[in-house]
């Protein structure tokens, strides 16, 4: 549990973050990692409106494909199946918003260092791939925020109190 005064710090965002564009890794766009996904233009967007510099670049790394039971769950249609996920996704926003973010057809793996990222959001579902990217994050990395909003085999983010 944190004590009162641990709640009561403030968090201050790196200068640099507020000046150039904000170097942005998704880990995986299933479920979760494709509504995280749909949902950061618009944080580009309002990053843009308020007066930042270039907003997000995101990257999109996922070496799944999409099967049918993806499109079941997740927004993939069946002329997709087959297709990398990320490559999909990452193209719908890209021409819908007129961007230029990556999809990474990929796993990421132990020993690739995350030198050139600032924030990485975990959208993962195995402790296996957590410890991946714990691993990527921590020891060579560069980056400054690490985000798990992933699932587990049996919970997602939410659980009723």
């Amino acid at each position: 549990m944190w004590s009162a005064t641990e709640l009561m710090e403030t968090h201050t965002i790196h200068p640099e973050l507020l000046r150039r564009r904000v170097r942005v890794l998704v880990v995986g766009c299933g479920g979760t990692g494709s509504a995280v996904v749909g949902g950061l233009p618009f944080l580009h967007q309002a990053l843009i409106a308020w007066g930042h510099p270039e907003g997000l670049h995101v990257a999109v790394m996922d070496g799944d494909v999409i099967s049918p039971s993806n499109c079941v769950r997740q927004p993939f249609s069946r002329c997709e199946v087959g297709h990398p996920k990320c490559v999909v996704l990452v193209n719908r926003l890209n021409l819908f918003w007129n961007l230029g973010w990556e999809a990474v057809p990929e796993h990421l793996v132990r020993k690739e260092p995350l030198d050139r990222v600032d924030v990485v959001i975990g959208c993962v579902d195995t402790r296996a791939a957590r410890a991946v990217i714990q691993e990527c994050t921590s020891r060579w990395s560069a980056t400054s925020y690490w985000l798990d909003v992933g699932s587990t085999s049996d919970a997602g983010q939410f659980h009723p109190g």
